[in-house]
């Protein structure tokens, strides 16, 4: 039988431009806590990482040309963070001087979300937990199968979450 359990997952590296404006960004409008700070590289509590991109390039691709050989992922790369408010969420980028990609909307799924980027224009998604999501439907005068539909989540689910669960 194979052994599954070679790899572990440990964390997620952006490399960034400025790690003194990356490091500010990330601790102070999004809330992360530095583990460990070894300048060049700086590694977050919640698993994320930042790197000095020059730094990377040269010990990845051997050089530190910004020309990286289309390794880009700022735009296709996306971290996701959740909230149960999201007018604190908005305001928090919105007074730090964000470009954002999107203000507050809601998907097609009924989530609220909003979506901006960091200082080295990688996206962040700040989204409710969808039980917020749920309890907000459902105060609007949506019944659990309604919010189920609308959500694409199963029924059970959904009542689970409204505690309308049978026990």
């Amino acid at each position: 039988m194979a052994d599954n359990s070679i790899f572990s997952f440990h964390s997620t590296v952006l490399f960034v431009d400025d790690v003194e404006v990356s490091k500010k960004f990330y601790t102070e409008v999004m809330g992360e806590e530095i583990e460990l700070d070894l300048g060049i590289n700086v590694g977050f509590k919640s698993a994320l990482a930042i790197w000095d991109g020059n730094y990377g390039r040269n010990v990845i691709f051997g050089t530190a040309d910004a020309g990286d050989g289309g390794f880009s992922s700022k735009r296709m790369l996306e971290l996701y963070y959740e909230t149960e408010d999201m007018d604190q969420t908005f305001d928090k980028p919105h007074d730090a001087g964000v470009e954002f990609v999107h203000e507050v909307t809601a998907q097609p799924w009924c989530q609220l979300t909003v979506r901006f980027l960091d200082p080295d224009g990688h996206m962040i998604e700040v989204g409710e937990r969808m039980d917020v999501c749920v309890k907000r439907l459902a105060a609007s005068g949506m019944s659990a199968d309604e919010i189920a539909a609308s959500t694409t989540m199963p029924p059970e689910i959904v009542k689970h979450m409204l505690g309308t669960d049978e026990q």
